[in-house]
Order: C-alpha cells, then structure tokens, then sequence
C-alpha cells in the first residue's frame, strides 16, 4: 500500500521525503521478520519540515510497530520514520493499520510510501514515489481522511482523496506492476472495501516508472510541524508489513482436442502437449 505526501486542502504540497544527507541513521527495528532503518536528523527536514528522532519508532513484545509525535527538548515536536534497506521492486505491498485513524489529530500525517532518494530526471515520476496516506492537512472539519497518490500529485488523475469511517482497523494494500499501479483499503475485522484505485501508464498522465533505488517508507508527521501546544503525543501502532513480489506471468493454456482413439504426444520447441481420447488436456 504507504505511502508520504504531498496533499493539504488539495492545493498545498508537501515534500514527502528528503535527500538523506543531513540525516544520520544511527538505529534499526525489527519488524514483521524484516530490519529496517529509522530516521534521526541533525536538523528539520522534510516533510514539514520537522526533527526526526529514531528513538520514537519501536517495537513491542508483540511485533507491533509503534510510530510516535513527541516534544522535543528544543520546544518543538519530533516525527518518525521508517525505511527498508533495499528496494523490493515489482508486488504487493500490504500494511496493517492497528489503529484507528478516523480521528487522527488533523494536523498528523500518516505515510506508507515508496520513495528514492535519487532523483531521476528523465522519469516522470523522480523519485518513484507512490503513496497511501492518512491526512487531513490541517482542516479538522474535513471528511476526507486518507488518498492514494502518484507523485507528481498536482497532475490529473495523479490523486485520490477518500473516508475512512470508524473506529477500526485498516488494511492497505499497493500492488506495482509494469504500467500500472493499483490500491485496496479493507476494514481489518471485517475485510469489507473502503476503497480501491488503480493508476495506469498513457499519454495523459504518464508513465508508472520501473523498480530502481526506492525503499518503502513508513512514517508518522506533522504537517507544517505544528501541533496546539497543550496537544498530548500522537501514536499509530501498525501490526504488520508484508510484501509479495509480483509473479511472472505464465504460459499460454493450450487445449487440443482428441480426434483419434490413440494417445499421442506433440512436441513443440517450447512444451509437449499429451492428448488423450475424449479428453481436453491443458498444460502450462
């Protein structure tokens, strides 16, 4: 499925990531069987911009992993991220949200999201970032709570915006394949669909880029990195991460038809059919 993003009243954008230089990675959790880095920074970054604080991303002794907004010594608020070391390229990319998000403080930003450090120019997608995220951008009386997201998000049919309602948890899902991408939100108790979306490669919108050096992300932030002063911590527990890569395609079914009481066998320079009497006989 994350996801982060660029949204705010769908006119505002917001840098979902940032180059890493500044950035030291001095920590690592480990969660649903896989290591992944965690985020510290000397300095505010994007997105936001905010501190970022790799101690506010742990792990309990049930695998959940725990994703929180907290004061800071220096006044402010830290955030916290996430990140796989390699890319995983072609699949599905499913994540369980835990929590409940339909009243996730609107000044919050939850992000499960595909994102390169290395821009690409040629591509029309830099930084191959694909989205899902949990946001109102700063508007409390908003309806809409989560978008699926295709950076750049500004062009048509690049976004879309939806509700989640209930307090329950999610599911989300994000399947990349050559040209297309495609999203599912699914009640986690009850499997029923919030929403799906799929985003595929034309001259209009745009080509879906290959795999190259995007990790996938997760993490938990403030928009414009402001939160009301008297405002309590913000924490998302996430059950779980998977990932299934995206299987080749198969060969062609061929059926044949017996026209004689023999068995025969026909060899081609690819497979060998075996046709029997009265049978149709299908081989992959």
């Amino acid at each position: 499925m994350i996801v982060a993003a660029y949204g705010a009243q769908a006119s505002q954008a917001v840098a979902s990531s940032s180059p890493t230089v500044a950035t030291a990675f001095s920590s690592s959790v480990r969660f649903s069987r896989r290591d992944w880095n965690t985020r510290t920074s000397t300095e505010v970054e994007e997105p936001g911009p905010n501190h970022w604080d790799g101690s506010l991303a742990t792990v309990d002794e049930q695998g959940k992993l725990h994703l929180k907004i907290s004061k800071n010594g220096q006044g402010g608020w830290s955030c916290a991220e996430v990140f796989l070391p390699s890319s995983l390229g072609y699949g599905t990319y499913t994540v369980k949200v835990s929590s409940p998000t339909n009243d996730l403080h609107e000044n919050a930003v939850l992000g499960l999201f595909t994102y390169a450090d290395v821009a690409q120019s040629e591509l029309s997608n830099p930084h191959r970032e694909f989205d899902v995220e949990v946001a109102k951008w700063g508007v409390a009386s908003d309806s809409t709570n989560t978008q699926y997201a295709v950076q750049p998000y500004q062009l048509p049919g690049h976004r879309l915006r939806f509700a989640v309602p209930g307090p329950e948890a999610t599911v989300h899902a994000m399947t990349w394949s050559p040209n297309e991408l495609s999203w599912t939100s699914t009640s986690a108790s009850s499997g029923a669909l919030l929403q799906s979306w799929s985003f595929k490669s034309t001259p209009e919108v745009g080509a879906v880029p290959p795999p190259g050096t995007e990790v996938f992300h997760i993490n938990l932030w403030l928009f414009e990195a402001s939160l009301p002063q008297d405002h309590a911590d913000v924490e998302i527990v996430l059950d779980s991460f998977s990932f299934e890569p995206l299987k080749a395609p198969s060969r062609k079914l061929l059926s044949l038809q017996l026209r004689s009481g023999h068995l025969r066998r026909r060899s081609t320079p690819s497979s060998s059919t075996v046709i029997l009497t009265g049978k149709t006989v299908i081989m992959l």
